[in-house]
């Protein structure tokens, strides 16, 4: 993900040097970040985004705005961030959510720093918990995220998340510490979560899925029919949060009770799994990288 969005600045920086030179010397720096190695934000991606679509649309103020913004990006920090909406460490993040999501943005409100803090101290448990019971799901879950956001949805609001993860800030992970009361349930929605970030840097090159967007399907996790490529990323976490769940079942780790509920949720997980592998397979058009990570998760769920 970090070489793309290299190579897109690369684009970038070419396309606007003749017409645009202060967005050229405005993306340099962010650029000359990544030829260092350095891993960057999530919200540099979003603002990258942000640019990309600004220009697209002619819309200069926004454009050198989201140029004047990355220009002024750091490396991210090292561990994993933990914020919550409405915060000022969070501010920067928020606006460019709000700018790529729309009013998606509305279902999520701020939390107390309380809140925050009661809940990080909940997550590093979950996540101890992965890393003795299933340390190769912990390095994986690591490397792949970089900052979690808490937030809750608003008074008064008939749905709410549970947790959340958008491709255009690839490595920021949005929970709701009201949905998630025990190590157990957050290194569940660590294994769920986090697959949506493995398959968005597993799909550089082609999408999941060649139906269109506006085909819909019986979901295995959700109760309202979704795009093909919603079904198929419910699929493909709901094997992973059955291997998470059997492996923590089987790690000595657990109390009794906690051992039933973990092989409970697996049990769960391996139908919804069946249920959207049969979706999936009768009607998605997948693609050659679809095809061949959906058939690694069936042989898993099959054969372990």
């Amino acid at each position: 993900m970090h070489r793309e969005l290299a190579s897109s600045l690369d684009h970038l920086i070419d396309a606007c040097a003749a017409e645009a030179p202060d967005i050229t010397r405005a993306l340099e720096s962010p650029r000359a970040l990544l030829a260092a190695g350095h891993a960057l934000p999530p919200c540099a991606f979003g603002l990258y985004f942000q640019l990309a679509s600004s220009l697209f649309d002619g819309n200069e103020p926004a454009s050198r705005w989201a140029a004047a913004q990355l220009s002024a990006t750091v490396p991210r920090q090292t561990g994993l961030q933990m914020l919550g909406w409405g915060s000022a460490q969070s501010a920067a993040l928020e606006t460019v959510l709000a700018l790529r999501m729309g009013d998606d943005v509305r279902q999520f409100a701020d939390v107390s720093e309380a809140t925050v803090q009661q809940f990080a101290a909940l997550v590093k448990e979950g996540l101890a918990l992965l890393l003795a019971g299933a340390p190769e799901l912990y390095g994986e879950v690591t490397a792949l995220l970089s900052e979690m956001l808490f937030a809750q949805a608003p008074p008064g609001a008939v749905l709410e998340f549970d947790g959340a993860s958008h491709y255009q800030l690839w490595g920021l992970l949005l929970l709701n510490p009201s949905h998630h009361r025990t190590p157990l349930a957050v290194a569940e929605v660590l294994a769920h979560e986090a697959g949506h970030s493995l398959l968005f840097g597993l799909t550089i090159d082609e999408p999941l899925v060649l139906n269109d967007d506006d085909e819909l399907f019986v979901s295995p996790l959700r109760p309202d029919p979704r795009p093909m490529d919603g079904i198929y990323h419910a699929t493909f976490v709901s094997a992973r949060m059955a291997w998470t769940m059997e492996a923590l079942a089987e790690s000595g780790l657990l109390s009794p009770e906690d051992q039933q509920r973990a092989r409970d949720e697996a049990a769960k997980d391996r139908i919804n799994f069946t249920n959207g592998w049969k979706t999936v397979t009768q009607q998605g058009r997948l693609s050659a990288t679809g095809a061949q990570i959906m058939e690694n998760a069936y042989r898993w769920m099959r054969h372990g």
